[in-house]
Parts: structure tokens; sequence; C-alpha cells
């Protein structure tokens, strides 16, 4: 008859069993040790063995970590779809099971660099625009006060400086005058050329992780627990021992002459559950130019052909107001460019970035790789 230790390894492989005290070791009395536990317990009822030993002796993990597993790390694009290839035999049937049952108990992404390409960004080019606004006011008076009446004389948009005649303003309604600035029209960014085809999926790094059976009372050492596992001789290609803790944490450490070899020591790094990344550029944008310079000299004339001067004078960004002499109309406009240098932008942008949105962090420590034979 199976003892009770063979039935569980038998039939259950399930995380979390918790401890189970052994009366006998491997044909007698005495507390088993891991590797021993299973040796002994998994003969088929014909009395041969499966060949196997999968125990493994860890310290027990911090709090802020989950119990062992074994995790498999490496490119998305090679990852397992499952836990098939980690498998147990059946004492006594030979019926192959998939370590941990059909689905995986963790699958977490990497944070992917930002190493994809990125469109070249450009500017149009800044401009000087002659004043827009012109305002006559009934009192000899600047300024923003009510007092007056005021009369828009508004030159056309995209006004190039030519004769213009927006109206007639009475010598009754012109006490003052006040012309809007010259304008320094920014630049507008641009993407020059097609951004380039984003990354293919599949070419990051993933961890996929299997839980097991894990036993308390089966290990000689204070503190240890039992990974019913496959040796780490017995592993596929990419799978380690390893504990996994939610958030961005530090590894274990040995301390006080422990086997290094039982801890979890080996930072692999933090992998995401949920992470959904977007390859994706910085925003185009454009640097305004370090000196620029927009003066226009704006004549206004009395009558509505340019020929009967009302007066003359340069503007800036500033704009300015100036009362004309007195019992004068105005009747059109013109104006040319004393200084017209609007400066170039500097592009910026079209840098590679992730836009992301990030799930749960999960840090994964792995007991350290045994020294490769010389």
């Amino acid at each position: 008859m199976r003892s009770v230790r063979q039935r569980r390894l038998a039939g259950h492989w399930l995380l979390g069993l918790g401890g189970v005290a052994a009366a006998s070791g491997c044909g007698g009395a005495g507390a088993y040790d891991c590797a021993e536990a299973v040796a002994c317990e998994i003969w088929n009822d014909d009395g041969t063995s499966n060949g196997h030993c999968w125990g493994q002796c860890v310290h027990a993990p911090p709090d802020s970590f989950g119990a062992p597993m074994l995790v498999w790390t490496g490119p998305e694009a090679l990852a397992p779809a499952s836990c098939a290839e980690l498998v147990r035999i059946v004492p006594g049937t030979g019926e192959r099971i998939p370590f941990g049952g059909a689905t995986r108990s963790l699958f977490a992404r990497a944070m992917p660099e930002a190493t994809h390409g990125c469109p070249a960004c450009a500017c149009t080019a800044p401009a000087c625009a002659l004043p827009q606004t012109l305002t006559a006011r009934s009192i000899e008076a600047c300024g923003d006060g009510s007092a007056g009446t005021q009369t828009s004389f508004l030159p056309p948009a995209g006004w190039d400086g030519s004769c213009v005649s927006p109206g007639t303003v009475a010598a009754e309604q012109l006490g003052s005058l006040s012309i809007g600035p010259a304008i320094w029209e920014p630049c507008t960014p641009f993407v020059a050329d097609e951004p380039p085809q984003p990354l293919s999926a599949g070419v990051g790094e993933v961890a996929v992780g299997c839980s097991g059976v894990v036993e308390d009372e089966l290990c000689p050492g204070k503190g240890e627990l039992c990974m019913l596992e496959q040796q780490p001789a017995h592993l596929p290609d990419g799978w380690r021992h390893c504990i996994v803790g939610e958030g961005d944490l530090g590894c274990q450490q040995p301390e006080g002459g422990a086997d290094p070899r039982r801890i979890f020591s080996d930072r692999l790094g933090v992998f995401y559950k949920d992470l959904v990344t977007a390859p994706a550029c910085s925003p185009c944008t454009c640097e305004a130019p370090k000196t620029s310079r927009c003066e226009a000299l704006v004549t206004a004339w009395e009558d509505g052909a340019c020929s009967d001067l009302l007066v003359s004078v340069g503007v800036t960004e500033h704009g300015i107001c100036l009362i004309p002499e007195p019992v004068s109309s105005l009747g059109s406009l013109s104006a040319t460019w004393l200084s017209n240098e609007p400066g170039t932008c500097t592009p910026t942008g079209g840098n590679p970035r992730n836009d992301r949105v990030v799930g749960v962090a999960k840090t994964v420590c792995c007991l350290p790789k045994a020294p490769e034979a010389p």
C-alpha cells in the first residue's frame, strides 16, 4: 500500500499543500530529506522506479514574495505556451502529467526599450506680418479709455503694404490714431517623412512561471522549503527555480553562513503583468529663433489714393499711438518693411519613446546558476 506521501505525489501538483510530518525515511525511521523523499516514495506498484529525483531544498522567501516556482525567461517569440514541457510521471501508471496544471501561473513582459525609428521633424518658416489693425479716436488721447468715439480702419487680411482704402474717417472723428503691432508669425511643426513601421510583436523578453508542490518539513535546514520540482540538472533550457514578488524589489542575499546555492539572490529583473506598450515618438515642436525683428513703416493718407500724406511712422511689435495734425481726415493706408528678419526656427522632437500603460510589476529572483563544468 502506498504511503500518504506517495498518494499525494501521485495525485496532486498544486501549490500550497502545507507541511507534512514524515514518520519514516528511505527504508527506515528518520526524517526525509528533500531529494530522498521523492526518490523513495515514487516507486511504482511493481517495485520499479521512474528514475527521476525531483527534490530541491531552498530558503523560505521573504514575506514580500510568493512561494517558489519554476520560471522561464527569454524572447517572447520562443516562450512556452504552457507548462507542458515540465512533466511528471504518475507512480504506478506511467501517466505523464503537465507540471503545474494546464495553465501558467505567471506571464509577464519586461519593459521594452524604445528602439523603433521616428520620422524627421521640420518647421515652416516664421514670417513678419504688417499691422492688422488701425483705430481712429475722436479725442486727442491715446490709451484704453472709453472716452470718445472709435472708428476701425482695417486693412484686408494678408495685407502686403500696397495702397488700400478701407473707408473714410472724417476730421471730427480723428483726434488720435492707434496702429497695431508688426506681427511675428511663429513656425508650425510638421512631419517631414512618414514614420517607419513599428517593431514586430514577440521581440521582447518575457517571464513564464509554473507553480508546483512546496513542503516545509522535508529539508534539514531551519526555515527551508522543499520544492518538489525538477532538480537544476533536469530543467529544460531557460527554466530556473525562482520566487516572484509584487513591485520593484531587491533579492535575498546570503547571511550568517547560509548556503548561497539555496538562496534566491539572482535578480532577473522586473517584469509586468498586463503590460501594454505602444511604440511612439515625442511630438514635433519648434524652438523660436533667438533673434528676430519685424519693423514696418506705415503711412496714413488723407485721401483715398495714397497721395495726400497724413503721417508716416515706424511700427514694431509693440504698436504705436499718435495724434495727427488737427482738422485732418483719413482715407487710405500703405506700408513698407524697415526690417523683415523673422529668423529661423529649430525643429525638435521626433525621438523614440514608449507611450505605455504599465500593469503589475513583478520582480523575479532565482537561485544562482550552477557553475559550468570545465
